[in-house]
């Protein structure tokens, strides 16, 4: 029969996330957890209040008996309707001059997109800012689509594409060597001199960390609490 650490375990399987990670978000000391898992040991009642209130989809009674279902009613709901996370703490610009977050850090969504059918391969959306690409308005939310094999890269599309140094949204093309990858801008204004504003940028492969397809992107009226004006914009 399973234990509340199993069954931890298992939660962190589902959220597809490293054990490692789990104890940052949760305030564990790093390894506790994987200690506690190999040794099966039990874990403190202050340290499960915490679990549960950073995942707060975690379904209490499941958590301490495994009794019910995983997730909360609303969490099964939204997956069921497949809604598309969004992330405000987390953005993409149009340049590489902005301080960004890691994702990988971010484990509540702020709000949920219902894109019925034509985002239903998305995974999560951002927010995007900047000027550089000029199908998507500064401030509205790119639904994105992770790209977890390099080599599927569609050459043409548009990208989110995250380093160590910066997240941009771009359009992707071969680089000069099989190392690179160029990225593009599609707005075309240039200086007096006919230089380009939105310079072209070669990114080495092997300091993408994380690779999106943008799937097309949403715009939020101001007077309304809700997300709802989808546009669908495949590149």
């Amino acid at each position: 029969m399973e234990n509340t650490i199993q069954r931890i375990k298992k939660f962190i399987d589902y959220k597809g996330i490293s054990v490692r990670l789990f104890e940052q978000n949760t305030g564990m000391s790093n390894g506790s957890f994987a200690s506690q898992l190999k040794n099966n040991k039990t874990i403190g009642v202050d340290k499960l209040e915490n679990i549960l209130h950073i995942y707060k989809e975690l379904n209490t009674e499941w958590l301490l008996t495994g009794a019910g279902p995983m997730l909360k009613f609303d969490i099964q709901k939204q997956e069921q309707r497949k809604l598309i996370p969004v992330y405000n703490d987390v953005s993409t610009i149009g340049g590489v001059n902005e301080k960004i977050a890691n994702m990988e850090g971010v484990t509540q969504p702020s709000e949920w997109i219902d894109g019925g059918d034509w985002f239903s391969e998305a995974t999560s959306a951002i927010h995007h800012y900047g000027d550089s690409m000029i199908e998507y308005p500064s401030g509205c939310i790119l639904a994105l689509k992770r790209i977890t094999n390099i080599q599927m890269i569609i050459w043409g599309k548009n990208y989110v594409i995250e380093t160590d140094e910066y997240r941009i949204t771009k359009r992707l093309q071969r680089g000069l060597s099989e190392e690179y990858i160029r990225a593009y801008s599609t707005n075309k204004e240039t200086y007096q001199d006919g230089t380009l504003i939105h310079q072209p940028i070669d990114i080495l492969l092997t300091s993408i960390r994380r690779l999106e397809l943008v799937l097309g992107y949403v715009v939020k009226e101001q007077s309304s609490g809700k997300i709802y004006n989808i546009i669908n914009r495949r590149t």
